[in-house]
């Protein structure tokens, strides 16, 4: 439940998945635990990358991107891909989380290939949120 006195952890997340409900959802979830201030979703991988594209301050840049890796057209390991080689991304201040719903071995080996540190498995629930929170910005 959403206490007004409590501060949210991150000031700015975007959320990428192309299935419309489980972004609706993981939205719900992330904002019932106070997880940013601005909580930006996208259903494309394309539309989310050419919004990133627009801004021009490292600080502008969300601090949490949480993407689907499995979408059609531009699927999560290419849009983490060019992402990385954005001028506003920096890596010390954006982390890039990949979600999915299955374990096939290919995604595991992109995943490293891109060099996407962490991994999670949908759909997302509170004690993810915190490992990712753990994990990322060892909060």
């Amino acid at each position: 439940m959403l206490d007004n006195n409590k501060k949210p952890f991150l000031m700015n997340v975007m959320l990428i998945d192309d299935d419309i409900p489980t972004n609706e959802y993981n939205k719900i979830l992330s904002t019932d635990f106070d997880l940013a201030q601005e909580i930006i979703t996208h259903t494309n991988a394309a539309e989310a990358l050419k919004e990133l594209s627009l801004i021009e301050s490292e600080y502008d840049f969300p601090q949490l991107i949480l993407v689907d890796i499995n979408m059609p057209g531009m699927d999560g390991h290419e849009f983490v891909t060019q992402v990385k080689e954005m001028e506003g991304f920096h890596e010390n201040r954006t982390e890039i989380v990949s979600l999915t719903s299955s374990k096939p071995m290919n995604y595991l080996e992109k995943d490293n290939i891109n060099s996407v540190e962490f991994l999670y498995f949908k759909p997302l629930t509170e004690d993810i949120l915190y490992s990712i929170l753990r994990d990322c910005f060892n909060m």
